[in-house]
């Protein structure tokens, strides 16, 4: 899960140094094809750590000394 926050935190900065570069030219972000990949990748990305740590963690909440499971959740 280490790799993926690295690899999640990666693609989040170059998708802002390009941002920021774009808007110094007063370039529209949503017309820059190359930004909006790299934000869909980010939300993939954060959609795959959420699901890791949703995973990871699922059936260990504790609640007054009863486990509770939620195996429903998404």
């Amino acid at each position: 899960m280490i790799r993926l926050h690295e690899e999640m935190e990666k693609e989040r900065r170059r998708m802002n140094e390009l941002g920021q570069i774009l808007l110094e030219q007063s370039v529209q972000l949503f017309e820059h094809e190359e930004l909006m990949r790299l934000s869909q990748r980010v939300d993939q990305l954060v959609m795959r750590l959420y699901h890791a740590r949703l995973e990871q963690t699922e059936g260990q909440y504790v609640r007054g000394g009863t486990d509770i499971e939620a195996p429903g959740m998404v």
